[in-house]
């Protein structure tokens, strides 16, 4: 019994070292990689690498727990970051501050200057050399893609993973469209202030809570997320002379006509109802049985 207790626990101290290794790559592909990259250029935020060289860790750490605290207080070089980039927050980061860490520490890793240690025991990975397949980009989308991207949007049609429609929160300045949701950003400007690269990944792989939630079991598809930012780069080029639909009058007139409409129908509906208690003849004949 003692020897088997020995061994569970080394099973488990050996899977708690093995995750731990393997942790903060899977923690910044989970949450930091959908805006940031590490020397591949800006996507939705900054570039991140070497970033330990332009802040010291423990700035860092505050900032990734919460970058909307590190403003509201005032802080010079997270002002400056939310300005730089279109003045988009950054959401908090779900992590403690250990796992956060580790985060920075696997950025380092990636940095020029980090040394890594070779297991030279160890036979060299074989290295996939092939050319990436060049992403095509909503430059090219058709007439017909664009649509498909207006009807994802707005509901009419179904994305694959069952997912809600944008409009439920997103609201896109159209004529050919209803008013959208205020629960969310209006996105008309989203292409503009994002690029093609930082829409596609917020759709693909949503960063916010609400939406990450909303989707965590709803995946869209590469396709329906080409469609949905082509439609985005079309709302965007198209915005000028377009005009926000106001519906606060429509709804009071309507709704007016409908109460109005609605006491015409039970009006006709009932007109042979007792206009007269139920009892009313009971009462009478037992007056006129009383003798009184």
């Amino acid at each position: 019994m003692k020897q088997a207790k020995l061994i569970f626990c080394f099973i488990v101290l050996f899977n708690s070292v093995v995750f731990a290794q393997q942790k903060p790559e899977v923690l910044f592909n989970s949450f930091c990689a959908t805006c940031h990259t590490i020397g591949k250029g800006k996507l939705i935020g900054p570039d991140l690498l070497d970033v330990h060289t332009r802040r010291s860790d423990t700035w860092l750490v505050e900032f990734i727990t919460s970058s909307q605290a590190m403003i509201d207080k005032g802080d010079a070089d997270a002002v400056a970051l939310y300005n730089e980039n279109n003045k988009t927050v950054m959401p908090n980061a779900p992590y403690s501050a250990v796992e956060i860490k580790s985060i920075i520490e696997f950025i380092k890793t990636k940095s020029p200057g980090y040394v890594a240690q070779v297991d030279k025991s160890k036979p060299a990975e074989n290295v996939n050399t092939q050319p990436e397949e060049p992403v095509r980009s909503v430059d090219e989308a058709t007439d017909a893609e664009i649509d498909i991207g207006e009807m994802l949007f707005t509901g009419s049609q179904r994305l694959v993973g069952r997912g809600p429609a944008c409009i439920s929160c997103h609201n896109v300045k159209n004529d050919k469209l209803i008013g959208g949701g205020l629960l969310a950003k209006d996105l008309t400007d989203v292409y503009a202030r994002m690029n093609e690269a930082g829409v596609r990944a917020i759709v693909s792989s949503p960063p916010f809570p609400a939406m990450k939630e909303a989707y965590q079991n709803a995946v869209i598809s590469d396709e329906e997320v080409y469609n949905l930012t082509a439609f985005l780069k079309y709302a965007n080029e198209q915005q000028y002379g377009q005009h926000g639909r106001d519906y606060k009058q429509y709804f009071l007139f309507s709704g007016i006509i409908c109460f109005v409409a609605l006491l015409f129908i039970f009006s006709i509906a009932w007109r042979s109802r007792r206009k007269e208690s139920v009892n009313q003849k009971i009462f009478d004949r037992q007056l006129k049985s009383s003798p009184y």
